[in-house]
């Protein structure tokens, strides 16, 4: 937490301290970061899955991540009902990942047969909450694409 502080006031993860000693927050910046260095990460441009690719990533950083924020510090939004806030919104989550379930091919990726930075994001949120025991009952489609991306390291 020190080392984080130092590097990023608002104490927010991810930051990245990058080699020329600047820092990069932000999620999806990062993922444009990352995209620049690794354009072979995302569907060819002006193809229907480059446009899928760039929609999914967006509405994970949009749409999961404030479960997290809100559910993981709830004293910061209410001080007279923290427990309901947590779990309001780890139940939203988890139908954010349902409704995500639908979207995916998972054969064997998210998009279909190439791995794009949208499988490592998955492969990662796979064992946040709700957890992988959660994810292989009830997202079979989005547990596959973790572990697809698994096995290749």
């Amino acid at each position: 937490r020190e080392k984080l502080l130092a590097i990023n006031p608002l104490c927010q993860v991810p930051t990245l301290l990058l080699a020329d000693g600047s820092v990069m927050t932000e999620s999806a910046a990062i993922a444009l970061m990352i995209l620049d260095e690794r354009p072979d990460l995302a569907p060819p441009a002006g193809t229907p899955q480059r446009r899928q690719f760039q929609r999914l990533l967006i509405w994970l950083v949009a749409n999961v991540y404030p479960t997290f924020t809100y559910a993981d510090y709830p004293e910061r939004w209410t001080a007279s009902a923290p427990d309901e806030l947590r779990e309001s919104c780890q139940q939203y989550r988890k139908s954010l990942y349902l409704w995500l379930e639908q979207q995916l091919a998972a054969a064997p990726y998210a998009l279909g047969g190439d791995i794009t930075l949208l499988d490592c994001y998955i492969a990662a949120m796979y064992s946040w909450g709700p957890r992988r025991e959660w994810f292989a009952a009830h997202t079979p489609k989005f547990a596959a694409v973790a572990q697809a991306v698994y096995r290749r390291t």
